[in-house]
């Protein structure tokens, strides 16, 4: 009789636990959705039926889906990038099949009740999903609530998905990486690599909210773009004496959005710090396992440094972090117009793949973004 009545109480708490976790909509869990998914690594993006996803945490929203945008760590993941950490991360979840797509724009649909109570049903929001989550090349996404904020109202989805991934990328790098959220930016002088670009796009515009004075580089086609962003000098790295135009300032934080590379960088650059966002961490942790890949990047990156430290001069690895204050900035300042989206080309939800072979061809001026309506 004891042993029925606690199974009883224990079956009262567990449903009194779900009927509390979120509130919905609509029974949007019992319907199929539209997803673009790597079934194998390597393979084509393929346009998948699957279940819509569900709230399952108290903290987590629920959005139907109205733009996207693609970032290049979408090709990578494609090919498998990254999946040995990742799956680190997800722990019990699924690796395959793998829904694509790293912001997104839209309107929340479920929530769970613990979830900030300034959200409710029907809120246009924008915002992004961690890397070892299922991403935003859907009809709906699970995000959690400390990643996301209110849509601004002077811009159309597919603008603020614009923003998100690339300008966080822009901040982690040069503001946690690069120490600028724990200094005077005050006459701080920046050089940005690859300016035009998603991420050198938004490096520009959040540099000079904070009073830095930033150069840039592009190719000659980009260069009224860079200095519209307000890019103090701009120097088109399709000339003869492009290096040599660089090599003649000192800078603050030299921030690698091009791919440039460290082995390319020229003695007689003068820097105090090195940013770039390409790091080999994750390539090796792929090839050589976990625990070797990071031994192997660790000792790469002391022995890059050991080279040019005594001249004052420190190497370090850029990554987008999912960081709350980071976003909010952020938000604030394209609330306030103070920052812009730059988009590049715009495609609908059924040329997802054309939209990432975009991408792939390279020479970006600003992102490419998808339309999901």
């Amino acid at each position: 009789m004891l042993a029925n009545t606690r199974r009883a109480a224990l079956g009262f708490k567990f449903v009194r636990k779900i009927t509390n976790a979120c509130v919905h909509e609509k029974a949007t869990n019992n319907y199929k959705m539209n997803a673009w998914q790597v079934h194998s690594y390597g393979d084509e993006l393929l346009r998948s039926s699957t279940r819509t996803p569900i709230v399952n945490e108290v903290n987590e929203v629920l959005v139907k889906v109205e733009a996207a945008s693609v970032n290049p760590i979408d090709l990578l993941m494609k090919e498998g990038y990254a999946r040995t950490v990742l799956n680190v991360l997800r722990k019990s979840d699924m690796e395959l099949p793998l829904t694509l797509g790293r912001d997104f724009c839209g309107t929340i649909v479920s929530k769970g009740l613990a979830s900030n109570s300034k959200f409710k049903m029907g809120d246009k929001v924008y915002g992004f999903v961690p890397l070892h989550k299922q991403g935003s090349f859907a009809e709906y996404v699970l995000a959690e609530s400390d990643h996301i904020c209110f849509q601004p109202e002077h811009l159309k989805p597919t603008e603020c998905t614009s923003v998100v991934y690339a300008a966080m990328t822009a901040w982690s790098a040069l503001f946690i990486t690069g120490g600028l959220q724990f200094e005077n930016t005050k006459n701080k002088r920046i050089l940005v690599l690859g300016a035009s670009g998603g991420v050198g796009t938004m490096a520009v515009q959040l540099l000079k909210t904070q009073g830095v004075q930033v150069i840039g580089t592009c190719s000659t086609n980009a260069v009224p773009l860079v200095r519209s962003l307000g890019a103090d000098e701009v120097i088109d790295y399709t000339q003869p004496d492009y290096l040599k135009q660089i090599a003649e300032s000192r800078y603050d934080i030299i921030l690698d959005c091009a791919k440039f590379g460290v082995n390319n960088l020229p003695t007689n650059w003068k820097f105090k710090q090195f940013i770039t966002l390409n790091s080999p961490l994750m390539l090796n942790t792929d090839k050589y396992g976990l625990l070797p890949g990071v031994l192997k990047s660790a000792t790469t990156l002391v022995g890059d440094n050991i080279v040019i430290l005594k001249d004052g001069k420190v190497i370090k690895w850029g990554f987008f972090l999912p960081c709350k204050k980071g976003f909010e900035l952020i938000n604030g300042l394209l609330t306030k117009k103070e920052i812009r989206p730059i988009t590049h080309k715009e495609f609908d939800f059924d040329e997802i793949p054309d939209a990432l072979a975009e991408v792939n061809k390279g020479h970006l001026r600003g992102k490419v973004v998808i339309n999901v309506k």
